[in-house]
């Protein structure tokens, strides 16, 4: 009775009966049942037409059917012998039972090619000594298209081939396990995948911050990059959108790439490409391709491609983070240079909102300069000078972070910091307040340290208001800085040039939330853009930190 034999993916040949007619696929329902990624679900038929033969018909099947190596676009009559090439799947039409091949588990021997394939020295001729006689890349595909049970596998041949490959991908995962920087981690895994697959060229594309998928490394076989690689947007989409592993025997026959220009250009032939999956997202792709050969590429290979891109994903995810670790590692330490330590992580966790505007603040603003520095500009050297910049400002910075400030600025000799904007503290005057006398306790062990080594001395004079002021960018598009401005900045900067060396001047508002016992009020002065004159207070600056600590508790 007429038949179509095949070696199934139990290890073993199989036949089917054929009827009237016979739907072939991958889906449960069609006849006959082919479970392979590049047949389609319902993909051929064979049927019986009224002159009495058996006709092969593809119909509309994604990578079309091939019958003795041709495809075929019509319903084409079927002859004693005729092989039929469905995805990885050869068939052979066999109108007689007298070159059936026997149905038991075949034995496997080396042949010189490297080739897994059929030792039939107990078998009669015919259909098995003209299949090992002529078809050794369909011999490949057959035998190699599954991992067999161990119970199945007599060849030491077959062995030895799914062990090498087994065995480099576990060293794939030993050796990116322990690999941080994600170029080479990427070469990594592409050198492995040279070691396992008969490929041409491979490349991973990997999405950028925009969410494009760009190429990150392309490679030949001989390891030189590719500069220019160009994959399938076809091929590409499917993979993506599909979230799955596509495998193609012969690309440039494959109707689902029959328009793709770069599988043209480039002679594609066999290829695979495999989804780089984390938490359910693609994030990436390996592709594997060669222009030699057809069918270079099976269901197993599949298999293990598609490990390898698990562990891949796992490996460039790890070094993603790690990398981002370290960016976020180098904006604190930027950040710490210009704001609070303790105000890095609410920066860094978007606690603070930094609105481009300007937003309205009740906060307090501190100015600090050396008192007659243009003297000492004239009288020392720039190289003394810079010196002693660096000293003073260094000083301050550390006063204005320890008691929970904001840097704003430094202009020359003068160093700008507020309190109360972007985190809401009910008491920023009264740690500005504390800050100041933190900074002249500061001053005098600076100039013990100047002293010591024959240096003088400087003094300094120091300037507070709270009330309300406008805090946001402020600046051209091209160069932006993040500040205060408002009446109550310039009251600050105005009272700074008014304190005498040693002296702390605020204003009323600050006083408030100083208290009574700390302060003592001055007359009333003039400042420059005010018409009427403004109540002073001068902050005790006593030398314990007894009232240092009274101005922190407020």
């Amino acid at each position: 009775m007429p038949k179509l034999v095949f070696y199934s993916t139990t290890g073993k040949w199989s036949e089917h009966l054929l009827t009237f007619r016979t739907t072939i696929g991958r889906h449960p329902s069609q006849d006959l049942q082919l479970l392979d990624r590049m047949i389609s679900k319902e993909h051929a038929r064979v049927f019986l037409d009224h002159d009495g033969r058996y006709m092969l018909e593809d119909i509309g099947s994604r990578n079309g059917t091939t019958l003795n190596g041709e495809l075929i676009h019509e319903p084409v009559a079927l002859r004693d012998g005729d092989e039929i090439s469905l995805g990885s799947h050869i068939l052979r039409f066999i109108h007689t039972d007298e070159d059936a091949p026997p149905t038991d588990i075949l034995t496997f021997a080396e042949d010189n090619d490297n080739f897994a394939t059929y030792d039939n020295s107990n078998t009669p001729g015919g259909f098995m000594a003209e299949l090992n006689e002529c078809s050794k890349p369909i011999r490949h595909c057959m035998s190699d298209a599954h991992f067999l049970p161990e119970t199945q596998i007599t060849s030491e041949t077959v062995l030895r081939q799914d062990y090498e490959k087994l065995r480099i991908a576990a060293e794939l995962s030993a050796e990116a396990s322990v690999v941080f920087d994600l170029d080479e981690l990427l070469a990594i895994i592409l050198d492995k995948a040279f070691q396992v697959f008969r490929a041409d060229r491979a490349a991973i594309l990997l999405r950028d911050d925009s969410g494009a998928m760009k190429c990150r490394i392309a490679l030949d076989r001989n390891k030189h990059k590719i500069t220019h690689f160009k994959l399938s947007e076809t091929l590409l989409e499917e993979v993506i959108d599909e979230r799955t592993a596509v495998l193609s025997g012969d690309a440039l026959q494959d109707q689902r790439f029959s328009a793709s220009h770069s599988i043209v250009v480039d002679n594609v032939r066999s290829t695979m490409c495999v989804p780089l999956m984390h938490e359910n997202e693609v994030i990436g792709v390996i592709n594997l391709d060669t222009q030699m050969l057809t069918g270079a590429f099976v269901e197993k290979d599949l298999q293990i491609l598609t490990g390898f891109a698990r562990q891949a994903a796992i490996n460039i995810q790890h070094s993603r983070l790690i990398d981002e670790m370290r960016r976020k590692l180098t904006v604190r330490d930027n950040l710490r240079r210009i704001i609070s330590p303790h105000l890095v992580d609410d920066v860094l966790n978007g606690k603070i909102i930094l609105e481009k505007s300007g937003a309205r603040h009740e906060a307090t603003v501190l100015f600090v300069d050396i008192r007659g520095f243009t003297h000492m500009a004239e009288q020392n050297a720039p190289e003394t000078i810079v010196s002693l910049l660096n000293d003073f400002c260094e000083t301050m910075v550390e006063c204005i972070f320890r008691h929970e400030g904001s840097l704003d600025k430094f202009v020359g000799d003068e160093v700008m910091a507020v309190w109360g904007v972007n985190v809401a503290k009910d008491n920023h005057a009264s740690h500005a307040v504390a800050c100041a006398v933190d900074m002249m306790e500061a001053i005098d062990e600076l100039n013990e340290a100047r002293q010591s080594i024959g240096l003088d001395g400087i003094s300094i004079g120091i300037g507070i208001a709270s009330g309300l002021m406008i805090a946001g960018y402020m600046g051209s598009t091209q160069a932006m800085s993040y500040t205060v401005i408002g009446d109550t900045v310039n009251l600050g900067a105005r009272l700074c040039a008014a304190a005498q060396p040693g002296e702390i001047l605020i204003n009323a508002a600050a006083r408030r939330a100083c208290g009574r016992s700390a302060c003592i009020p001055l007359p009333p002065i003039m400042v420059k853009g005010k018409q009427s004159p403004i109540d002073v207070f001068r902050v005790e600056t006593l030398r314990t930190s007894g009232l240092r600590q009274a101005f922190a508790n407020r």
